[in-house]
This record gives structure tokens, C-alpha cells and sequence, in this order.
């Protein structure tokens, strides 16, 4: 290889694995500090992953809200699913479809004591509650919870509340990725190897117009 392709290919090189460490530098950087953005919606513990229905409405800043009982193909869900309100927000439990079901609550805040419905009603009845304490409930209904018909309702502001979309803001060590700083540091140290390698060549034998011609 002549100098001129040398020049070319060490200083191609050296540019690449510098972008490239300055690329993974700033993925990692962007990882571990939960970077991707993402919209923030309650946190119910995992109570209603996999439910039927799995909707979501954050409805703060309305007075009245309706939560749909026995909705979907199978008629076996809740929607909303999940559910977002102020305090004092008067809720609505409206049966619709062709099934019986309940109304009961599985947790709720110390002191809260709302009352769900426990018999078995069909479409056009209704059940309402106003929610005047904050936090998280979780409720189910009886004869279909094995299905997944459950549901979630966060009250005012201060509930524990998860990431979602956007990347989910992820560390590098739960992405299963934890060696990922050390591809930054062998690629930088490469390329300083390889700078000095030129370096080196270029002092060796200087600027000379029969240099790499083989004669």
C-alpha cells in the first residue's frame, strides 16, 4: 500500500470509529438517563396488563365520567381500562352487551371506602361513585376476572405513574446491554492507535513523490 492510500484508508478509519464511539457514547447516555421520551400514565402494579379491553383515557379536568361495563367482542371488558380523574370526579359505571356482571373493588386508599356493586346486572343498568379520595384503585368483575375483565382508576396527582411509548426510559443494564460503554473505550483507543501508526509512517518517510511506487 502506498502512503496516499494509506493516508486515505487510516484517515477514513480513524473518522469512522470516531463517529462511532460519539454515536454509542450518546445511545448509552441517552439509555441510561431514560431518554425516548414516553408519556407518563398510572402505574397499577401490573394489576391490569393483559386485561380485555386494555384501554386507556386520562379524563383529569372533567366532572363526569363513564366507564363502559361489559364491552368488546366477548363482552368481557371494561372501558375505559385504565383510568385517569381528578378528585371529587363522579363516575359512572354503565352495563352495556349481552352479559350479567358486577362491580367490586380489590384495593383501594386507606380510608377511601367507595362501595362497588355486587349483583349480577345487564345492559341499562348504572352504578355511580364519586372518587373524593386520591390514589390508586383496582376492581374486578366476579364471574369473569379469570378472563380479564379488570380495571383501574387513578385518582388526583400524586399516584405512582410508569413511562410508556418512547423507548419506556430503560437503563443500559435492563436493556441487557451492560458492556456497551466498553465498545466507546476499545473504539477510541483504536483509533488513537491508528493515528499514531500514521504518525509514525509519515515521519518515517516524509513527503516525497516516488514514496509507495515501489521503486
Amino acid at each position: 500500500m502506498n502512503r496516499r492510500e494509506f493516508v486515505r484508508s487510516a484517515g477514513g478509519a480513524t473518522a469512522a470509529l470516531g463517529a462511532g464511539a460519539s454515536a454509542t457514547a450518546g445511545t448509552a447516555a441517552a439509555a441510561e438517563e431514560g431518554g425516548g421520551g414516553g408519556t407518563k400514565q398510572p402505574d397499577f402494579g401490573g394489576y391490569t396488563e393483559g386485561a380485555k379491553g386494555g384501554s386507556y383515557a386520562d379524563k383529569r379536568g372533567s366532572k363526569e365520567v363513564t366507564v363502559e361495563v361489559g364491552v368488546g367482542s366477548g363482552g368481557i371488558a371494561f372501558a375505559p381500562t385504565n383510568l385517569w380523574i381528578d378528585t371529587g370526579t363522579k363516575v359512572t359505571f354503565e352495563w352495556v352487551g349481552n352479559k350479567s356482571h358486577n362491580v367490586l373493588f380489590e384495593a383501594m386508599p386507606d380510608g377511601a371506602g367507595v362501595s362497588g356493586h355486587e349483583g349480577l346486572e345487564g345492559s341499562g343498568f348504572t352504578h355511580e361513585i364519586t372518587f373524593e379520595s386520591g390514589g390508586l384503585y383496582k376492581y374486578y368483575c366476579q364471574p369473569h376476572k379469570g378472563l380479564g375483565m379488570v380495571g383501574g382508576i387513578a385518582v388526583g396527582g400524586d399516584v405512582a405513574t410508569k413511562s410508556v411509548g418512547g423507548g419506556g426510559g430503560k437503563s443500559l443494564h435492563e436493556l441487557g446491554v451492560p458492556i456497551q460503554a466498553h465498545w466507546v473505550g476499545a473504539a477510541t483507543i483504536l483509533g488513537i492507535v491508528m493515528t499514531v501508526v500514521f504518525s509514525f509512517y509519515v515521519l518515517k518517510y516524509g513527503e516525497s513523490p516516488h514514496t509507495g511506487t515501489g521503486r
